[in-house]
């Protein structure tokens, strides 16, 4: 801090990501699976409050939480690492991080709150960084951090890094349910024992929606997003990653057909899992099953939230200017 001058910060709200669908097409000659997936951003979210430091040229971490502790292991961390290596930028970085989504859940929170760092850096320093160039440098610390540059609903590709915006899905509520166990999504894809692909790809490597098999979930819910009916939207959503982390933890399979019991009009897991989702169009019933759902697994150590889908321009919306 540089004595009564005040110092910039950007305050950021990294929102959750929850899959609508997810095709596994098979194992590429590269090692990575190539993916097809509809992703959406939920308004459970981490903060992380970024500022400069004109003092020193160090990255100074603080908060996260015991998973996701603010050592240089931490995706906040190593993005700002990047960030002044590719910018080389001349001064340091001050970071505060308020974990609220969990851990190892499938949510992508660490995904977002790299995101959500870098955007903050941009702006911060007038980089004049666009969401391609964040998305690119993005891509290298994980397959689904750059989606939560830009949010809201999109197809994702390839390895999940290649994005394409699509209409936003309807206003939805979502419960979403964490055990208090995480999965692996290295193990996970492992134990799938997907087909191999032949090289080169029968597909271009970073598809369009033109360019997807018809039999998936996700070209089942393109066609549901055109039409902007939510029954639609429900009907056609999918994991194939259930088959494997289900199997593995049959308590999930009886959290799914707890949330229909109790009113939801879907059920499914989000990602790798562990994180049950359930759907309802309706907020009261929403927050209803939610607290029904806490008092009976409270002493299993579940964490029960309640999120509604958020477009990509109430995600933008979503940074503070305030100083110090």
């Amino acid at each position: 801090m540089l004595g009564k001058e005040l110092v910039p910060i950007l305050r950021m709200q990294a929102p959750a990501k929850i899959n609508l669908t997810l095709d596994v097409l098979g194992r590429r000659a590269d090692g990575y699976h190539q993916v097809v997936m509809v992703m959406q951003t939920v308004d459970l979210v981490d903060v992380v409050m970024v500022s400069v430091n004109r003092n020193h040229q160090t990255i100074l971490l603080q908060g996260g939480s015991e998973e996701a502790p603010p050592d240089q292991t931490n995706l906040v961390y190593r993005t700002a690492a990047l960030v002044q290596e590719q910018a080389q930028l001349p001064y340091g970085v001050e970071i505060e991080l308020d974990k609220q989504i969990p851990v190892a859940a499938g949510l992508a929170g660490g995904s977002s709150d790299a995101a959500a760092t870098m955007k903050a850096l941009n702006r911060l320093f007038s980089l004049g960084w666009d969401d391609k160039k964040m998305e690119s440098l993005l891509a290298r610390l994980g397959s689904d951090i750059p989606f939560l540059v830009r949010g809201g609903t999109a197809l994702a590709t390839g390895r999940g890094e290649a994005l394409h915006s699509l209409p936003a899905a309807l206003d939805f509520w979502v419960i979403l349910v964490k055990p208090p166990f995480g999965a692996s999504t290295p193990q996970v894809y492992k134990a799938l024992n997907a087909k191999s692909l032949p090289d080169p790809l029968p597909w271009p490597e970073e598809m369009t929606p033109e360019d997807i098999p018809e039999e998936g979930y996700s070209a089942n819910m393109l066609k549901a997003l055109r039409t902007g009916s939510y029954q639609a939207v429900l009907d056609a959503m999918g994991n194939d990653l259930e088959k494997v982390t289900l199997e593995w933890f049959p308590e999930l399979k009886l959290l799914k057909e707890k949330l229909l019991r109790l009113g939801c009009d879907r059920a499914m897991m989000s990602g790798s899992g562990p994180t049950i989702l359930g759907f309802t169009d309706e907020e009261a019933k929403a927050r209803s099953i939610a607290e029904i759902l806490a008092k009976e697994t409270q002493t299993l150590n579940y964490r029960v939230m309640v999120a509604r889908t958020l477009g990509r321009e109430e995600a933008d919306e979503w940074i503070v200017d305030c100083c110090r």
